[in-house]
């Protein structure tokens, strides 16, 4: 391997543009080498604004005259698979936006061939990736057993324009799905989901209610009927409860931890409320910045890669481990009252 690890970016949308490309490029451990897309202009485009040197339409050409050791891609959800599968089976190492794939299968199957060809895959699962929930998860499980996660992700989108391949559901709500089974350290048993449309001639809301294996109980809202953008986890336990904001109407994250020293809090009206002791957590404070990239876990999940290539450890997010979320999207979907 060269003294850096050289990376390919294969799409140049917007997130590459906003996201992957500026927070790769602050990684001194590693070098992008060029940028593919099918509209190439774009890539030159972005290749420009960076100074990388070389752009491509087709993957396959990039990949048969760039030595490269790992590709970040960047494609709808609907050429993820094939794209994966072409550079997995080149010998390269893989960072894939989410979802994994269009369903578990083509997860299951790119975790195969990941396992065969003896690299890394990683799923850009990036909630799990931001600083402030790391630290929240950590000292969450440090005083108490969880018993419960409530996990929200609401907006505005007319989604039958936008998502012509596959469920938003699949795609996107996929995220707060996904946080909510690594918060729970568990395989979902069982679970109830009611779906319904608003305003729409397809799927755009779920709410479901799921049983874990090690006894926690979840739950997933999601709508895209929503007046704005509405992020967040809760997780509780007798010894402590804490709330995740990861927006607001906004982009603005923050945290609470409420610690329970072992007096009964039931009636505010009979009692009155007794006042916990609480916790505040600053995302970016956390993260060392505000870049966007930095403090919503973007960043961190580029990083990890790279230090994954480099030291051949495994991603916070394997594509094993992506597809069980994918899964658990199965499973919810197949559940509905």
């Amino acid at each position: 391997m060269s003294k850096k690890v050289r990376l390919g970016i294969i799409g140049a949308g917007g997130m590459a543009t906003n996201i992957h490309v500026p927070s790769i490029m602050e990684i001194e451990e590693c070098e992008i080498v060029a940028i593919c897309d099918l509209y190439e202009e774009k890539a030159k485009a972005l290749a420009e604004k960076y100074g990388i040197k070389k752009t491509y339409a087709l993957h396959h050409e990039m990949i048969a005259n760039e030595e490269l050791d790992g590709v970040v891609i960047l494609v709808n959800p609907d050429r993820t698979y094939w794209v994966a599968d072409t550079c997995l089976k080149a010998g390269l190492h893989v960072l894939m936006e989410k979802p994994a794939g269009l369903n578990a299968y083509q997860a299951h199957s790119m975790a195969r061939t990941a396992e065969k060809m003896g690299k890394i895959a990683a799923v850009a699962m990036n909630r799990r990736h931001i600083p402030m929930v790391q630290e929240v998860l950590k000292k969450i499980k440090a005083v108490t057993e969880i018993t419960q996660i409530d996990s929200r992700f609401m907006k505005y989108s007319d989604i039958h324009n936008d998502w012509h391949y596959a469920s938003a559901y699949n795609c996107d709500i996929v995220h707060a799905l996904d946080l909510l089974r690594y918060a729970a350290g568990s395989e979902p048993k069982d679970a109830a989901t009611v779906v319904q449309r608003f305003d729409s001639p397809v799927d755009n809301a779920w709410s479901s209610i799921v049983r874990f294996e090690n006894g926690i109980t979840g739950t997933l809202r999601a709508n895209y009927r929503s007046a704005a953008r509405f992020h967040d986890f809760e997780i509780h336990g007798p010894g402590a409860s804490a709330y995740i904001n990861l927006g607001f109407g906004d982009t603005k994250c923050s945290a609470q931890i409420h610690y329970n020293e072992g007096g009964s809090m039931y009636s505010a009206a009979s009692a009155g409320v007794r006042e916990s002791d609480v916790e505040y957590l600053d995302a970016v404070e956390l993260a060392g910045s505000d870049k966007y990239s930095h403090y919503y876990g973007y960043k961190a999940e580029n990083v990890d890669f790279v230090n994954c290539i480099l030291n051949g450890t495994k991603p916070l997010c394997t594509i094993e481990d992506a597809a069980k979320s994918m899964d658990m999207v199965e499973l919810l979907l197949e559940k509905r009252i």
